[in-house]
């Protein structure tokens, strides 16, 4: 289901105007394989291509390509032509936004000596596509020509637009389980946690949808000036965009990470991923929650549990409810998907990879009755709302779906890995 999720996070992907410019690289009958390229996997040159962008390096091109290799591309509908070592010297140093860069291997295909691949490398106003063919010369794999094609784009307006659109669709509010409501949209979880000494909200959305969230709250028979408390899955737009606009009219206070309070304290401008491109108006958290710290109110109780990696104070939450004589655990699950960002030689989060290990560790040593995320379709809100008749069994209750999402996000992050420039033992390490 993270697929979902990685749909709108890649609207920071997609076209808006058009560009095709070209690149082939023609390697000549009598060239020679003289470079050293470590292993005789085709994935290898593919990586040494990758890390000349990451680390502004023009030794891994003349490792990945071989030397008498010709480079032809359209400039201005022009043909012109480079060779090897011209194509290297254009690779001086790493580009500025660098640790937005994430260029991936989406196929690989190989027999016998000859490979193909398609690559992409994203960043952040331009899609670049790589169609690469690539042939084992004298026991080494090297990159014998390449075709890409480059989609512009305006990120940070496709994202809102992207999430406006398609995640923000009304839909019927509902309790959950115990006193948790779901308040949110078709895509974009915002909870309601009832008590008697007032009423805690877990995300609002986007500021977009805060009337909606308000009248959802409205149309479930509570008032969203009883809110007292505003607490946050993560600082991204469209889960704490609305906090300012709350916080305003109801006096709820707000309560963060404190990494994620810094990010939500900026309006989530420098973000380690997405830069500015996704702002919002800024909050400041009125109190900071550390790892294992119990927020309550009214007779309720929710400990937070921080678990890095989507953002760097990204807060799952853990309660006890009552319902029908029994007791379950509930746990709302920040988000866990990394897929888009850069996972390896990333110098604004260098820890990116291991705190997204130690979070799935930390996640896998909890248990939860009911399971829920800040997306509705991590949690199939949807197929279980369908379920819900009077009399059945409550269809949120599932033990094991925990597991099997954790599961899921292992392999995306082990995927993405895998798909991305090798990982360092250390930043800048060759």
């Amino acid at each position: 289901m993270f697929d979902r999720e990685r749909k709108v996070q890649s609207a920071l992907k997609r076209r808006t105007t058009k560009g095709v410019f070209l690149l082939a690289m023609m390697l000549s009958p009598c060239a020679s394989a003289q470079t050293k390229v470590k292993g005789a996997d085709p994935r290898s040159p593919i990586e040494l291509y990758f890390q000349a962008h990451a680390f502004g390096d023009g030794d891994y091109i003349r490792q990945a390509f071989a030397p008498d290799a010709r480079i032809m591309f359209m400039e201005e509908d022009q043909p012109k032509q480079w060779n090897t070592e011209e194509f290297a010297k254009r690779f001086q140093q790493p580009a500025d936004d660098e640790y937005r860069r994430v260029r991936r291997i989406e196929r690989l295909d190989s027999s016998g000596s000859a490979a193909s691949a398609v690559v992409t490398l994203n960043y952040p106003h331009v899609q670049f596509t790589d169609h690469l063919s690539l042939l084992k010369v004298g026991g080494e794999w090297k990159i014998v020509s390449k075709v890409f094609y480059a989609n512009r784009r305006n990120a940070g307006e496709e994202a809102i637009d992207e999430i406006q659109r398609e995640w923000s669709l009304p839909f019927e509010p509902r309790r959950i389980v115990g006193n948790i409501y779901y308040v949110g949209t078709n895509a974009i979880s915002s909870f309601l946690i009832v008590t008697p000494a007032g009423n805690i909200l877990l995300d609002t959305g986007h500021v977009e949808m805060l009337p909606l969230v308000e009248g959802n709250i409205n149309k479930l028979g509570f008032n969203p000036r009883d809110v007292k408390l505003l607490l946050n899955s993560h600082a991204h737009f469209d889960h704490c965009g609305g906090f300012a606009e709350f916080k305003r009219e109801t006096g709820a206070a707000v309560l963060a990470s404190r990494l994620d309070g810094d990010l939500m304290s900026r309006g989530g401008r420098e973000d380690f991923a997405w830069g500015d491109d996704l702002a919002y108006e800024p909050v400041k958290p009125d109190r900071i929650i550390g790892d294992g710290e119990h927020v309550e109110l009214g007779g309720v109780a929710l400990m937070a549990h921080l678990t890095p990696g989507h953002t760097r104070g990204c807060t799952s939450w853990s309660m006890r409810v009552e319902e029908g004589g029994k007791s379950y655990d509930v746990l709302f699950v920040c988000g866990l998907t990394v897929s888009l960002y850069k996972l390896t030689n990333n110098v604004r989060y260098p820890a990116i990879v291991e705190d997204e290990r130690n979070s799935l560790r930390k996640l896998h040593a909890m248990h939860a009755d009911v399971m829920l995320a800040p997306h509705a379709f991590y949690f199939d809100l949807a197929g279980k709302a369908s379920r819900q008749k009077p009399g059945a069994t409550n269809p949120f209750v599932d033990p094991t779906e925990l597991a099997r999402h954790l599961a899921e996000m292992e392999k995306d992050l082990d995927d993405s890995l895998q798909a991305q420039e090798r990982q360092r033992t250390a930043i800048g390490e060759k």
